[in-house]
């Protein structure tokens, strides 16, 4: 996909919903959309004579013209649209945040199965996580979850069109539901032909989540007790970033020192490593 062609497609945005009335839930979309177009061009036509021009039943659409509702899906699209994200290219502002979140919902988050909410743990950063940038950078409100518990780890989760970013990051190629029960898990599908800068945000995202830094050595070990295509996959993506050697283990893949060098990951025990040497 060229770099400067939107990457999301509104048709894969309204297909993630399940609309009774319709076996294709973007066909609710055209038709809503028809329905107030041709309305707009004929304000003294009521709801009857619109029916019987679009032949659309006239207790689907009398909400769209009476009440101002419409279909989930174009609500959605709306949104998106509005947000910028149906728009945006692989470098732009917004895609660079959808892309970081896809990264996190992978190595440090989840979307719910069935309402499509995500939510992101925070990393060693806490509130200085990168996740409440890409939040921003989306052009979303946040609010934070777990901050008094033991339990669990303080989470940050979007305050407005949850469900409408959950199902966007699902178009993207992020997983819904729990990952450990996804024999098939893959990378998302755009990276495949995402310029350098995209593909490196996604690997810098996903080892500030996952990766275990040591005191003695430079390398960077990712534990994920996930399918072996999975590792492999993930280990060629992160190489082919760094240009440097990364293996994949049993449970883990492993970024070597020169790997973790060459993408500039600072080791996090630097500092004590140098006190010791003083």
């Amino acid at each position: 996909m060229p770099e400067n062609v939107a990457v999301l497609d509104e048709r894969d945005l309204a297909r993630t919903y399940n609309t009774p009335a319709y076996d294709d839930p973007y066909a609710a979309v055209m038709d809503y959309q028809a329905v107030m177009r041709y309305a707009s061009e004929h304000p003294n036509k009521g709801s009857g004579a619109i029916s019987s021009a679009l032949e659309i039943p006239r207790g689907r659409i009398r909400p769209w013209l009476e009440s101002g509702s419409k279909p989930d899906p174009a609500r959605a699209i709306d949104v998106a649209r509005e947000l910028g994200w149906l728009d945006a290219r692989y470098l732009d502002r917004e895609f660079v945040g959808l892309n970081t979140l896809v990264a996190n919902v992978f190595s440090g988050g989840s979307i719910s199965t069935g309402r499509f909410e995500p939510s992101f743990a925070l990393n060693y950063r806490e509130h200085r996580s990168h996740v409440i940038d890409a939040l921003e950078m989306v052009g979303l409100e946040y609010g934070f979850h777990n901050e008094e518990s033991d339990d669990h780890a303080t989470e940050v989760r979007p305050t407005e069109h949850s469900s409408v970013l959950g199902r966007t990051l699902a178009v993207l190629g992020a997983p819904v539901g729990p990952k450990a029960d996804l024999e098939d898990l893959t990378l998302p599908w755009y990276l495949e032909n995402a310029p350098y800068e995209t593909r490196e945000m996604f690997v810098l995202a996903y080892l500030a989540n996952r990766g275990t830094h040591h005191r003695t050595k430079d390398t960077i070990t990712v534990q994920e007790d996930r399918p072996e295509s999975y590792r492999r996959e993930l280990a060629a993506l992160v190489e082919d970033v760094a240009k440097e050697p990364v293996t994949v283990g049993e449970q883990n893949v492993t970024v070597s020192a020169a790997a973790a060098r060459s993408l500039g990951i600072q080791p996090r025990y630097e500092s004590e490593r140098i006190a010791n040497r003083e």
